[in-house]
């Protein structure tokens, strides 16, 4: 029997793939700030950024949040709180750190296995595909990975310029912010899933005035231990010759508002549209354009291995579309003329 697919859900399977990528291009943008800030300490970059979210957030939606705050269940406030710390304030201090004690390249590296992990513990969600179909793509995914590691490693001295225990510590943080994205990822996809009647915005909405709250608390403690040591990791800046204009600029407007609040509620959306783990897949694009950010902020073109690497990791992510189309016709988009 054939099956036809209506155009509402080929537009279902558009909007879903173009959340997810823009919301990739706009994440990728969180691992220059670190770079483009190095005067400032992980804390104060995650402070300033949730805080400003969770502004932009109350202010956006003023006028829905307060009713939608009073539908909310317990476990609803739970889960708010849990997914505040995993992807938002825990994920951006360990990525932070990563890249401020082992360079942007190799952070990029450990947080871009994010489609492999995702894709692994989505695998037994409806409609996500079994571990044996995702093999062939993911295999070109990890060797774009290894192209990139094969490069970067060989030609960048971000790292070298670090003591052992700092890179040690560095590839340890990053390694921490692959994990908690990954159930923060897949968790958060599976109770959009059970909750349809919360909107992508709403729930975005949400999550930042519940990570702004966290931030302030975890602001004052911050402030307490740079007054006993101000250079401490979990310290926050004090100092008033530092370019606090610029730092506020990028991170307040730029990172908070479209990393975290118009990126998130891309990101939902296709959470919702998309299976797990073809989802899983999308978060690459992540990692290419910060790649491709990097490329423009050291104003070079990429390098043969980068090359390679680039292609196999985009031919990994297109033929994970391809076999989700394959494999459920009525979510596959229409063909191109």
């Amino acid at each position: 029997m054939m099956t036809f697919s209506t155009p509402s859900t080929h537009n279902h399977f558009r909007q879903g793939i173009t959340a997810g990528i823009i919301a990739g291009a706009l994440w990728g943008l969180v691992f220059l700030f670190p770079r483009l800030t190095p005067e400032f300490s992980p804390m104060s970059q995650m402070v300033l950024r949730y805080m400003c979210y969770g502004i932009f957030a109350l202010v956006l939606s003023f006028r829905t949040l307060p009713v939608l705050m009073r539908t909310l269940s317990r476990h609803d406030w739970g889960m708010l709180v849990k997914l505040s710390l995993q992807a938002n304030i825990l994920y951006y201090l360990c990525l932070a750190t990563g890249v401020k004690y082992g360079g942007i390249a190799p952070t990029t590296l450990i947080i871009g296995m994010l489609p492999v992990t995702i894709a692994v513990m989505g695998r037994n969600d409806a409609g996500s595909l079994s571990w044996r179909a995702l093999y062939a793509p993911i295999g070109l995914i990890v060797s774009g990975i290894i192209f990139i590691s094969w490069d970067l490693f060989s030609h960048t001295s971000d790292t070298l310029t670090s003591t052992p225990i700092q890179r040690l510590f560095a590839l340890l943080s990053a390694t921490g912010a692959l994990v908690l994205w990954t159930y923060a990822a897949v968790n958060n996809a599976r109770y959009l899933r059970e909750r349809p009647d919360l909107s992508p915005a709403d729930w975005s909405n949400l999550t930042g005035v519940v990570t702004a709250v966290l931030s302030i608390g975890i602001l004052v403690i911050a402030y307490l231990i740079a007054q006993w040591q101000p250079d401490h990791i979990f310290a926050v800046n004090t100092q008033a010759d530092l370019p606090w204009l610029k730092f506020i600029l990028l991170g307040g407007v730029v990172i908070a508002f479209l990393s975290s609040y118009v990126g998130n509620i891309l990101w939902n959306k296709a959470s919702q549209l998309l299976p797990i783990s073809l989802s899983g897949q999308l978060i690459m694009s992540e990692t290419l354009f910060s790649l491709l950010y990097g490329f423009i902020y050291d104003g070079r073109m990429p390098r043969l291995l980068e090359w390679v690497a680039m292609i196999l990791a985009l031919s990994g992510v297109l033929w994970a579309i391809k076999l989700h189309a394959e494999a459920h016709p009525k979510d596959a988009p229409p063909e191109m003329h």
